[in-house]
Order: C-alpha cells, then structure tokens, then sequence
C-alpha cells in the first residue's frame, strides 16, 4: 500500500457516504465515512514513511516497504498488520504539526460509529451527522496536506461537502443507468407523440369547414377554389404543428427533469457534477429524435407538408444569416442534430486584439483587417422549432460540435 492507493481509497470511501447521505442511508454514510477517514490517515502518514501504519509483530508490510518483501520468512502484503484508527490519528497528529482541524476527542464518535457498524452493526443514529461532519473535516485537511486535487477528490461534492443541510435539496441517486432511464423516457415520450399525431389528424379533420368559411369576405370559398385550399392548408399546418411543439416541450421537459434527478445542472453552475453535457445532449437529442420521428411517422401523406415546407405562415421559417454590430448578438440557421429540421443558433460577439498596438490604440491602420480589431462570435443557444431540442449552456452546444466561431470585422 502506498500514499496514492490510500489517497483513493479515502477519495471513493467519502464520496460513497455522500451518496448514501443523499439517499438518506445514514447508517452506511456513518460506515463509509468513517472508512474514508482511516484512509486519509493512513495515506498522510505513508506519505512520510509508510513504516508509521505498520503494527507492532508485523513480518509483512514493514519488510515489503524497505524492498525486502521476497526473502524467506517474509508474509504476503494480504497478512500485513496495521495500526489502528485512535493511534493513526495520533501520529498524523504529529506529522501534520497543528494542522489537524479536530482533537481526538473529537474525533472519537467516528471511530466508536465505525467500529460499533463494522462489528455489532449498530451505532447513535442521533450523532450521524455529528460523525460524518467531523470524518470530512478530517478528510478534507489531510486531502489538503498531500496536495490531492479537490476535483478528483471529492468529484460532483466539490462544492456541497462541507454542508450536509445542502444535500436536502439534492435528487437522491436514481437506482438505475442513465442511458436505460433515457430510453425508457424517449420510448414514453414517443408512444405520446403518436397519440398527439392521430390527435391533429383528428382536428384537423374537424376545423377544416371552419376554416373554410373564415375566407376573407372577398375572396368566397364558393368562388374561389384556390382561397378555399389555402386556408384549409394553413389550418391542417397550424393544428399540426401546435400538437407537435406541445408534446416535444413537454418531452424535453421531460428530459431535463431527468437530467437533473441525476444531479446534472448547467456547467456554469457546477463543472464537478456526475453527468456531464455530453450525456445530457444524448439524452436530449434521443428524446427529441424519437418523438419527432414517432410523430412524423404517424402523420398520414398528406398533412406530412406541415413538417417539411417552411413557410410564411409557420413559426420556424427559416431566417437568414445575419452579421451584427459589435455589442450585438448574433444567430444563423443551424442543422438540428436531433431531426431533419434547421434550427436557430444564437451567439454574442467578443472583441478582439490587433496584434498592431497603434492600430488597437485606434492609430494607423495595419492592413490586416478592415476598420478596426475583429471581433469573434461565439455560440450560446440553439432551439429547433420542430423537435424543441434546446442546448442552451455553452458546454452542451461544444458537446454536440455547434459553433459559432466565425470572425467578424468591426
């Protein structure tokens, strides 16, 4: 065993009582807690000789430390003796002169919780949050000693494990996969695409006399055979697309709920978390694609033009490149990564440095670009207004390969 292993150990033991103190387990939160704390003792002080964890009588680690391990006489590194929680803190007491954030009083909770779960299987479930507390403190101050990443460390409690009252507001850890959670969602979500398709097909049939008799008085439906098949057109695309923006928002509400029941939030809030951006695009893309199509399939021949001829007369006619001004955001019409559709990418401008200090400074022009520094666009948002797919943080639009960096000149 050596500082690293013990390091690990600690890092997983604590991040499990986490886990189980999110999913209100205290009795195993108390236990790996307190496991994780004897790690992180152990780890500090093989960090200065791992000579300091070996146990009086012991023929094993002691001799495989000093490069003795294939002598005669020797035992196996799995018949090594180690000294035990109260003396480990006491000597990583003396290593970490003054460091320790707790005294062995208090620490002694931990250990009489650990040993009273590890061998009667009991403990005070009233000291539960007073032993995990003091079993972070520890874990965190030894973590600090040996200079181990905090990211690595403490991975998605990075920035909640020093509060426990925070875990209240977290979702407990679902109990099954996030890729089979997801195509139970998409499949869900598709089977209510189909019966909001065979719905509009329904309205449609329904709300066309009336919008046929709602014809400008000009124009008669009974003169006019063309007015009479645009309303009728415009209507069956209106009910079409409605059903389908509804039950696609809802989807990916859906998606989003389930994100966040596994402790997914925007990467601009959390970088440390258990799923990242490139899960959540996944997961939203595969409901989006599912539902679109499901929908799409369902539709019969002849309303399938709702989804498939933009127009004036529909929310998502397509709108054309624009470059702005400096200070100005920016969008384009993107391919959705979710469906056929094109969608709205949405940026914001940076300005830019001229290599040229004079020209930057507004002097002398430098001739590399026109009427001043560059400005860079960069991608912040993409909405589909078929499938509703939304990639909002910037992470999640670099997770599906969109981007907007293209240089403008100001």
């Amino acid at each position: 065993m050596n500082t690293q292993r013990f390091t690990d150990l600690a890092g997983q033991m604590m991040r499990s009582a986490l886990d189980s103190w999110r999913g209100g387990n205290r009795l195993f939160a108390v236990l790996h807690a307190g496991m994780g704390s004897e790690f992180s003792l152990k780890a500090i002080l093989c960090h200065h000789n791992p000579l300091l964890i070996s146990a009086p009588g012991d023929r094993a680690l002691r001799f495989h430390s000093l490069g003795f391990g294939g002598e005669k006489g020797v035992k196996p590194l799995e018949h090594a003796r180690t000294i035990g929680m109260a003396e480990a803190f006491k000597d990583a007491e003396v290593v970490m002169q003054d460091r320790m954030p707790v005294t062995i009083e208090a620490f002694a909770p931990v250990m009489e919780a650990r040993n009273g779960i590890a061998h009667l299987g009991h403990h005070d479930p009233t000291t539960a949050e007073q032993v995990v507390s003091t079993a972070l403190r520890v874990a965190e101050a030894i973590r600090h000693e040996l200079n181990t990443s905090a990211a690595d460390f403490w991975c998605e409690y990075i920035h909640t494990f020093r509060d426990l009252s925070k875990f209240a507001a977290m979702p407990a850890t679902p109990k099954i996969g996030l890729e089979q959670a997801a195509e139970d969602l998409a499949r869900s979500e598709a089977a209510e695409a189909e019966r909001a398709a065979r719905g509009a097909v329904r309205s449609t049939a329904a709300t066309a006399a009336e919008a046929i008799a709602r014809v400008p008085p000009w124009e008669s439906p009974l003169d006019s055979d063309k007015a009479a098949s645009k309303a009728l057109k415009i209507t069956r695309r209106a009910v079409v697309s409605a059903a389908l923006h509804t039950t696609a928002m809802r989807a990916q509400r859906a998606a989003l709920g389930l994100l966040k029941s596994y402790g997914y939030h925007s990467p601009n809030v959390s970088p440390y978390q258990p799923v990242t951006a490139h899960d959540a695009v996944s997961v939203k893309a595969l409901v989006a694609r599912q539902v679109e199509g499901a929908f799409r399939t369902t539709l019969p021949t002849e309303l399938a033009f709702a989804l498939a001829e933009p127009s004036s007369d529909v929310v998502w006619r397509p709108r054309p490149y624009e470059s702005a001004g400096y200070g100005t955001y920016l969008f384009r019409w993107e391919p959705c990564p979710a469906c056929p559709a094109w969608g709205d990418m949405y940026g914001r401008l940076e300005p830019g440095v001229c290599s040229d200090e004079e020209c930057n400074a507004g002097g002398p022009y430098c001739g590399e670009h026109d009427e001043g520094p560059p400005t860079t666009a960069h991608a912040q948002a993409f909405t589909c207004p078929i499938c509703c797919l939304a990639l909002d943080p910037e992470q999640e639009l670099e997770a599906a390969y969109m981007y907007l960096d293209t240089l403008y000149e100001g």
